[in-house]
């Protein structure tokens, strides 16, 4: 292909290596975000439970922010990826540009109705007496909300194109300056919690100044940002949203059930419950971030895969992440277990939650216990986005929150103790993560049978060249040939795989 990179290399080539290349990158630019939330936390404890507890109260409505963001980008990523498997610059070139059409539209929508509904909503999430300072952390992220949406659609953007350590080095340094804003604004500054709210936004421009750089440059990149490419096209953008819509929602439902989460926390054990409920989840996103990096890197490579028929190749992959990303969790699970009560209180050194540190410890050994199962959650949903039918990983998600807060609400009203909610929430996970496993191995079966892209009218020559080799009819009525038993090494741009 003209102009290959590095990048496209990696996602037309051997799958396996593709998604090992990619997924480390990936990796260390998550465990920078997820660092990036405990480093807020530890500070803002400092401050105190109130301070603490607006935090975790927040925390799911700024999550709703990137999960919409992710989400676009994830539909971005797919979409460019999907065209360079077909050989097609200009399209992968167009999805680029509408990715950030798509930002500035969506933050006109979602800027507003956060800030004028915040104060109306917060009160309902439990934050009672504490509002006044649940609205300083909410209303920087919220007034921001363009920088955040940006930057996920153009770390979606690298990663398309397989640029996965460019894509590395934009989030590693967002993170860096917002850990190192933090202590300035929250105690330099004397801003308090909304100080952390003003650091991140800030290291979320900084991020999106970095991308912005690169493309203006163009150096090194596959896909560049068109002038021409910037004017409405909802033919593009449908494509985007095949992919990007339902993510973004499945992504904000989490989180918006994680609202009804946090408020039957509440219920049980008080504010001091909810900041030791939501500070135990930013570890264990920490631990989460293989299986969250091996599914991205899924979606660019398989997508691409998926742009040239090989569904043999996307099998291949998803049991080559499936596999890893459960043991490692396993293995990391078990560590944690282990080291539960120094983790513990290092989040409860503060008088004030000192009282928790033995709560918090029960809750983290009984989150190991179902941890490894969540990683077929983000493997079975990101098979579904690179085959293009991420509704099905959204119908998924919204099945599996929907248990998990009847089984909340049952802990809080029948129970009413922190301890049944681990138990329960253990439970619903481990049930979530084979409802998601089963639903993703269902879809990929039913897609692989009636609607393998190289076999439609249209598709790229070489995909139906390939399947040709292997034996497989190119069109109805053809006869069928003994296929050969295929290398387990690739090269790549070849039918020979």
């Amino acid at each position: 292909m003209d102009g290959e990179t590095e990048g496209v290399a990696l996602l037309i080539g051997n799958q396996r290596k593709g998604i090992a290349a990619m997924a480390f990158p990936l990796a260390v630019a998550l465990l920078f975000q997820s660092l990036n939330n405990i480093v807020d936390s530890l500070w803002v404890s400092d401050l105190g439970g109130s301070a603490m507890a607006a935090l975790g109260i927040v925390y799911p409505l700024y999550c709703v922010q990137m999960g919409i963001g992710n989400g676009l980008g994830i539909g971005v990523s797919a979409a460019i990826a999907r065209h360079i498997g077909r050989k097609d610059r200009e399209m992968a070139e167009r999805s680029a540009a509408q990715g950030l059409v798509v930002a500035v539209q969506a933050s006109l929508i979602l800027t507003p109705f956060l800030l004028l509904v915040s104060p109306a909503v917060l009160p309902l999430m439990g934050s009672g007496d504490i509002t006044d300072e649940c609205l300083g952390y909410a209303y920087p992220l919220f007034a921001t909300t363009f920088l955040i949406i940006l930057s996920g659609i153009m770390a979606g953007m690298l990663r398309g194109e397989g640029a996965a350590k460019r894509s590395m080095i934009m989030q590693a340094s967002g993170a860096v300056v917002n850990i190192a804003l933090d202590p300035v604004m929250i105690f330099w500054m004397d801003m308090g919690v909304a100080g952390a709210a003003w650091a991140t936004a800030i290291s979320f421009a900084f991020t999106c100044v970095i991308a912005l750089v690169w493309y203006i440059r163009g150096r090194g990149l596959f896909v560049r940002i068109r002038r021409e490419y910037l004017r409405s096209d909802k033919a593009v953008r449908r494509d985007i949203f095949s992919v990007g819509l339902p993510e973004a929602l499945e992504l904000s439902v989490m989180n918006v059930f994680n609202i009804a989460l946090n408020f039957c926390v509440i219920m049980c054990g008080g504010t001091d419950g909810a900041a030791i409920y939501s500070s135990s989840w930013r570890v264990f996103y920490i631990l989460l971030v293989p299986a969250q990096a091996l599914g991205g890197a899924l979606v660019s490579v398989c997508s691409a895969e998926y742009g040239m028929g090989r569904f043999d190749m996307i099998r291949d992959g998803f049991r080559f992440i499936a596999v890893r990303a459960f043991l490692m969790l396993v293995a990391f699970s078990a560590i944690t277990a282990v080291l539960a009560d120094p983790i513990a209180g290092v989040f409860t050194h503060d008088e004030g939650l000192r009282h928790m540190r033995g709560e918090m410890t029960d809750m983290i050994r009984m989150f190991c216990l179902f941890l490894p199962m969540m990683s077929f959650i983000y493997t079975g949903s990101s098979l579904m986005q690179a085959l293009d039918r991420a509704r099905g990983g959204m119908y998924n998600s919204l099945a599996r929150n929907l248990m998990l807060t009847a089984l909340f609400f049952l802990g809080a009203y029948c129970f009413g103790t922190l301890g049944s909610m681990w138990i329960l929430l253990a439970v619903g996970e481990i049930t979530g993560g084979l409802m998601m496993l089963i639903h993703a191995i269902i879809v990929f079966k039913k897609a692989e049978a009636a609607e393998a892209p190289s076999a439609r009218p249209g598709a790229p020559v070489e995909a139906r060249f390939c399947r040709g080799l292997r034996g497989i009819p190119t069109s109805p009525g053809s006869p069928r040939r003994i296929p050969p038993v295929p290398s387990s090494r690739t090269r790549r741009g070849s039918c020979l795989r």
